[in-house]
């Protein structure tokens, strides 16, 4: 039995942490650290609903983007609307998850901060521009390198917005990426 008061203490603790990771702040009159403002948007969930919530939506988000994938054909023959679609949509599915820890208007200060706010004006442009463009009668060709352009963008800022949530994450991966090229860090 301490074995398990244990574990649950560490895991108590490690979701306090991840929590507070994401801008859920735990309060004494709050028995499960659930923020006034999460209590507002879905008051009859619980923590774990709410982790559960996260994880379906992000998971779901990510598996539409990956079965986008099987209408890369299309859009290299010329029907971009199936892949691009699918794979925006994707993308704003795995966005939203984190509503579910921190509440719709957290999120949006989260996205706008210092730290986010050129990566998700980039990411969310990225997003509009690749449906725009979809539907946009022109030339073929450079359509579709336009669509994989803004695809590439899309994907490389919805990495560097995950990236800021873990600490120290975007330093690490800049000095990856300098070493790998062999950029001196001056």
């Amino acid at each position: 039995m301490k074995a398990l008061s244990s574990v649950r203490e560490k895991a108590s603790d490690s979701i306090r942490r991840a929590g507070s990771a994401v801008g859920i702040t735990q309060s004494s009159s709050d028995n499960n650290g659930l923020s006034d403002e999460m209590n507002e948007m879905c008051p009859s969930m619980t923590y774990k609903q709410r982790m559960m919530g996260f994880g379906s939506c992000f998971l779901l988000g990510y598996l539409i983007t990956f079965l986008s994938f099987s209408f890369f054909v299309d859009l290299l023959d010329g029907n971009p609307v199936p892949f691009v679609f699918l794979y925006t949509i994707g993308n704003i599915i795995s966005l939203l998850s984190s509503m579910f820890l921190c509440g719709p208007k957290q999120q949006f200060k989260n996205m706008f901060d210092d730290k986010r706010k050129v990566t998700t004006i980039v990411f969310l442009s990225s997003l509009l521009l690749s449906i725009i463009i979809c539907f946009i009668k022109f030339n073929k060709g450079s359509k579709l390198a336009i669509l994989i352009l803004l695809l590439i963008v899309q994907f490389f800022a919805s990495v560097w917005y995950s990236l800021s949530y873990i600490p120290f994450a975007r330093r690490a991966v800049l000095k990856c990426c300098k070493n790998t090229l062999g950029v001196d860090a001056a």
